[in-house]
């Protein structure tokens, strides 16, 4: 790996990182977009691009949201009320989305994350309701809404908390305990559609640095930030305006957004 790309690749880890700990998100916002960027001057085929950049996002995640799970969990701040009526549908979910993703034309699954980012971008920008917590929704509810959540997640390479957060928000859940499941959420997405990829891509493995569809070496440079990263941002998160980061990093997601959808 060219150093140019190292050093990308360790700079990303490092926003992904503050990312996953302030806000609940995997950091495959900020990963997916660069790894669709460096992995053609790593030698990567052009048509497994993307579908690598996904798959290597993820596992970088489980390594992210596994730091900042601890820190929320040492900070008192998951609920497992809400992470017991989430996990196993987001589980699942993730597994269709990495299938999904495998069999999608390139080009069309570059589309679906471009507008994806635009809808979240949007999403961030808009106030988050007040009152007591709704405890009292559907479990069947829930985990259809879970499911879909991880399988969209594990499609676009995002790890869920983008999605986790404002869906807890909206149920009244506090912002900090919203965005404390959502790691822990980020985390079972992870896991359960890397292991996915890996089995789905076995065919790819006879090549340089391959498990499956995960890019180890990117995988690698990306996670040693991402971890270390992790835990300042779950800190940050009790001593900064949470809104204030949330607007501007929606203004990012739209820039992004476009360079993607228009390649």
């Amino acid at each position: 790996m060219l150093l140019t790309g190292w050093l990308w690749c360790l700079a990303g880890g490092m926003v992904a990182g503050l990312l996953a700990g302030m806000l609940g998100i995997g950091g495959g916002l900020v990963i997916v977009p660069l790894l669709i960027y460096l992995l053609p001057m790593l030698g990567v085929a052009p048509d497994l691009v993307v579908q690598m950049a996904v798959a290597t996002s993820l596992a970088t995640i489980v390594m992210t949201t596994s730091s900042s799970a601890r820190s929320h969990l040492k900070h008192g701040q998951v609920s497992f009320f809400w992470v017991r009526r989430l996990i196993p549908g987001l589980m699942v979910g993730a597994v269709l989305g990495a299938w999904l993703a495998t069999l999608l034309d390139p080009d069309w699954l570059q589309r679906i994350f471009a507008g994806v980012l635009a809808l979240l971008s949007i999403r961030m920008l808009i106030p988050q309701r007040s009152g007591e917590p709704l405890t009292n929704v559907s479990k069947r509810l829930m985990a259809l809404i879970s499911a879909a959540m991880g399988t969209l997640s594990a499609l676009v390479g995002i790890g869920g908390g983008s999605l986790t957060v404002p869906l807890l928000q909206r149920l009244r859940v506090p912002i900090r305990q919203a965005i404390a499941v959502s790691s822990v959420g980020s985390l079972s997405i992870g896991l359960s559609a890397v292991i996915a990829f890996i089995v789905l891509g076995q065919q790819l493995e006879g090549g340089d640095g391959l498990l499956g569809y995960v890019h180890v070496k990117a995988w690698l440079a990306i996670s040693l930030t991402s971890m270390l990263f992790a835990p300042l941002g779950a800190s940050l998160t009790q001593r900064i305006p949470v809104k204030h980061l949330q607007r501007g990093f929606a203004v990012f997601l739209v820039i992004i957004s476009i360079k993607l959808a228009i390649g």
